[in-house]
């Protein structure tokens, strides 16, 4: 049951602030010079898309780019086009969008081939990428001085081209400290747009964001940041995808990559939405309109066909429900006892459920409100026999057949999930490539 918008509560704001202590503003508790304002670069599109499982159309692609520069989006990296010719189609007809907002971006390896891919698609400014640790040089069998020479290549081709580029260093976070700033200098010296820090794998933690972004910000030479902005890219592997962007954001950092919902390869990337509401809390402008959050949530929810945990920040279907009565209790006086924010804010709303905690005058209170509503006006002792049988019946609810009921829904978010499976793939090589398989990889169908 959702509560009244014209709710009274006992406390008014003045007296909140009184009685509310915010430690986040406590001097010295976040710097100083943190960015007032941060444009926010989406990798739904590109990113997202690597989510397991997940194949976008046109105009599904279309349908999300709309959306997120309407909600404010300042740039979009809306694929790769040199990975094929249908990439190449899409790429260029998001260009072609005429977008009031964000620019369209087209993702490149330091080659001249995907470079011209990305000039195809009409667009003004690129994403250039590469792997820097020395595990990925040594698996493409390269020096440091041939990744060098090979970045300056491509620099001086999307110069030329009357490119605008920007520079991510893929993998940075675990490459050697001095090939990381010779990268991100020589980027820096090219005019690049913007240089991303790429945590690729999710192995930073928050402190050691800091530490490396405080370390760039020191070291690196001749670096005017309005004319090259510091970016952070940043993966969910161990769960710190948003706190690691935070922390990169406080620290001076004006462009976080941020997926919706934090969809992306393995884990995810960092969540749009929370990075987004927990900038706008620490004061720092992100351009973004909150309250279409949690539309824009669930409109990639149903396109990329994952579904969200209830428990989803921000947007989660239970990010502002409540159950237990003393809770309840507390925000019949005022919700931020229980809430952070107004759910209004993100695009939510407050929702309270009747079960095993339920209790309290406030929950008769509620019940009585849901009756009104439906022109039932009941007595309040009857009401409380009503309460205690919604209690007894959730307690006394057969938990198999909820079980069971879990157990098709994760059978069929594997079918959700599934790309290509085993037997799929092999069927396809034996068509091509049967004379050179040996006979114990030979497919053989299933009876």
């Amino acid at each position: 049951m959702e509560r009244s918008k014209k709710a009274q509560y006992k406390f008014t704001k003045e007296e909140l602030r009184e009685l509310l202590y915010d430690y986040n503003k406590e001097k010295g508790a976040l710097p100083f010079d943190r960015p007032k304002k941060v444009s926010i670069w989406d990798e739904t599109l590109r990113d997202g898309e690597q989510t397991p499982g997940v194949f976008l159309t046109l105009d599904e692609k279309i349908k999300i780019a709309s959306f997120l520069d309407e909600i404010g989006a300042d740039k979009i990296a809306a694929g790769f086009p040199a990975i094929s010719q249908g990439e190449l189609e899409i790429v260029k007809k998001i260009s072609h969008l005429g977008l009031s907002n964000a620019s369209i971006l087209g993702i490149a390896r330091p080659k001249e081939s995907d470079i011209e891919a990305c000039l195809k698609c009409d667009l003004d400014e690129i994403v250039l990428f590469m792997p820097i640790s020395d595990l990925h040089l040594k698996i493409m069998n390269i020096t440091k001085q041939q990744q060098i020479d090979m970045i300056q290549k491509a620099f001086d081709c999307a110069k030329n081209h009357g490119l605008k580029f920007n520079w991510v260093s893929e993998d940075g976070t675990r490459a050697k400290p001095e090939h990381l700033l010779q990268v991100q200098q020589l980027a820096i010296d090219n005019g690049a747009s913007s240089i991303i820090l790429g945590d690729t794998v999710g192995i930073l933690q928050p402190d050691t964001t800091i530490y490396l972004i405080e370390k760039m910000k020191t070291e690196l030479k001749r670096w005017d940041r309005a004319k090259t902005a510091l970016g952070i890219h940043t993966h969910n592997d161990f769960g710190q995808a948003v706190a690691n962007t935070l922390a990169a954001v406080y620290h001076g950092a004006t462009l976080p990559h941020v997926c919706v919902n934090g969809y992306g390869e393995r884990a995810g990337n960092a969540a749009f939405e929370e990075v987004v509401t927990n900038l706008e809390g620490m004061g720092i402008k992100t351009g973004i309109n909150l309250r279409k959050l949690t539309e824009l949530s669930h409109l990639v929810e149903e396109i990329f066909g994952l579904p969200l945990s209830v428990h989803k920040p921000i947007v989660g279907s239970n990010a502002f429900s409540h159950e237990s009565g003393l809770h309840i209790h507390a925000i019949v006086s005022h919700p931020i006892a229980y809430e952070p924010i107004n759910p209004a804010l993100v695009g939510q709303k407050r929702k309270f459920y009747l079960g095993k905690f339920s209790g309290s005058t406030s929950i008769i209170n509620a019940i009585e409100t849901k009756l009104k509503s439906t022109n039932l006006n009941i007595p309040r002792d009857i009401i409380k026999k009503i309460l205690q049988d919604v209690k007894d019946l959730q307690e006394k609810s057969s938990k198999d057949e909820k079980k069971l009921v879990f157990k098709e829904i994760k059978s069929l978010m594997k079918n959700l999930q599934s790309g290509i499976n085993d037997d799929e793939f092999f069927a396809i090589v034996q068509k091509y490539a049967k004379k050179y398989m040996k006979d114990s990889w030979v497919f053989n169908k299933k009876k």
